[in-house]
């Protein structure tokens, strides 16, 4: 296997080249384990939209409350994302990922019992910080099973596990609650998440067990050895003032500024896409619902076509320019006169193209990270940063179109972030002068 050299090719994460290596079972179960993970704790963000309407009527809640209830996750990892980060890398993360699934659970379960708007809310915020914990330690802990070709595969499919949770909850949501109630629904979410949480503590609990082509990836090796990770040494070069400091984070802060971009992109565009289309394509509101949903899960195919993008060594900075086919595709879905197919093609072109991103950017960590007690931090500081672009960007579109007083000037929106954000991703890829 040719090994590329930093100085001529910085941007690729990946050897040039096709790479052989033999199938692991022992590491695709793991990650297999670590994604489900993450899906299921997704999936806790689309779980409120199908029972939306009864759980309003059961509780008595406003629409601004229910809002709360469904954005309580987002909102808590868009504040607390970083701080986490922080405390979490003070535990094995192996145990953060094991214990963010039992807090959520056990969240969960009380919230399918709850009988009022504070109480809901309480749970949800619990719920939240499990979240926070899961999203920051699943990739950290993807890392430090081990290095190379597979790691950057893995890396790329774990972005796809939000699409995939979101449109979980919203199917199975939909399915079970409509026939067992919504306490029923809620109550089932947090049993699957602690059926999972017990596993993983059973499974990734054996450290350091040899993998089937005899390579040591114990759970609390970092791997960093051939990703580009710059070790910051110890003593006192290893902690150089906080001009250093500021240095080391320079590009996990653009990384993260990029991936924010096409968080707030997607969100915006899923956000506003039924009301587009109930309102200017006469499409009933449940339809729009279940489109928009299936908009979302057909777009996790875009993780898997980044990871093996990237597995052949395409650079990271050409993935990430597919962020400026998300514009394209805002334009064929909301100026779209030939009707609805037309209109979810292009909100596919949407999706698709932002998971291309999505799973880049997670590949991409611990190439942008300096030391390796970095990469906790910056998986937080991506969490955080990419939470707060999910919650700009629904408001800034919905206001272009009220103050342009129609449903074109999303595309302009849309079409400037994915720019910047371009500029933003390909920057954090470059190697700064030694």
């Amino acid at each position: 296997m040719d090994v590329e050299k930093k100085s001529d090719t910085p941007n690729r994460v990946l050897p040039a080249g096709p790479a052989p290596a033999s199938f692991s079972w022992s590491y695709w179960s793991r990650f297999a384990l670590v994604y489900c993970c993450g899906i299921l704790t997704a999936m806790s963000l689309g779980k409120m939209a199908p029972v939306a309407v009864e759980l309003r009527g059961a509780l008595g809640l406003s629409l601004d409350q229910m809002s709360l209830v469904t954005s309580a996750t987002t909102a808590v990892a868009a504040l607390f994302g970083i701080p986490m980060s922080y405390l979490l890398v003070r535990f094995p993360l192996r145990w953060a990922l094991v214990t963010g699934c039992l807090v959520m659970a056990a969240a969960g379960f009380l919230g399918s019992r709850t009988g009022g708007f504070g109480s809901m809310m309480a749970t949800r915020l619990v719920e939240s910080l499990g979240y926070v914990a899961v999203v920051v330690a699943a990739p950290a802990v993807i890392i430090s099973m081990g290095g190379g070709v597979r790691r950057t595969t893995a890396l790329a499919v774990w972005g796809t596990f939000f699409p995939g949770g979101l449109a979980l909850g919203l199917f199975a949501g939909g399915l079970l609650s409509a026939r067992f109630g919504w306490r029923t629904w809620l109550a089932v979410a947090a049993g699957a998440l602690l059926v999972m949480g017990v596993v993983a503590a059973i499974v990734l609990g054996r450290e350091h067990r040899a993998d089937d082509d005899g390579e040591e990836t114990g759970v609390e090796d970092t791997g960093v050895e051939d990703t580009g990770v710059e070790d910051a040494g110890g003593g006192a070069e290893g902690r150089a003032g906080a001009a250093g400091a500021r240095r080391r984070f320079v590009r996990p802060l653009l990384l993260a500024l990029g991936f924010a971009t096409a968080s707030g992109s997607i969100v915006a565009v899923v956000s506003l896409l039924p009301t587009y289309l109930h309102e200017e394509l006469s499409v009933s509101t449940a339809e729009a619902g279940t489109l928009t949903g299936g908009v979302s899960l057909v777009g996790a195919v875009g993780g898997f076509l980044s990871g093996w993008l990237l597995r052949r060594g395409v650079p990271v900075r050409r993935v990430f320019t597919a962020s400026l086919l998300m514009p394209l595709g805002t334009a064929v879905a909301f100026l779209s006169s030939a009707g609805v197919a037309l209109s979810a093609l292009g909100a596919v072109i949407v999706a698709i193209a932002n998971e291309m991103v999505v799973a880049a950017v997670f590949a991409t960590i611990p190439a942008v990270v300096r030391a390796p007690a970095d990469i906790g931090i910056t998986n937080g500081l991506v969490a955080q940063i990419g939470s707060v672009g999910s919650l700009a960007g629904p408001p800034m579109a919905s206001f272009a179109v009220l103050a342009a007083d129609g449903w074109w000037a999303v595309v302009p929106t849309v079409l400037l972030v994915c720019a910047a954000g371009t500029v933003l991703l390909r920057v954090s890829v470059r190697r700064p002068p030694a």
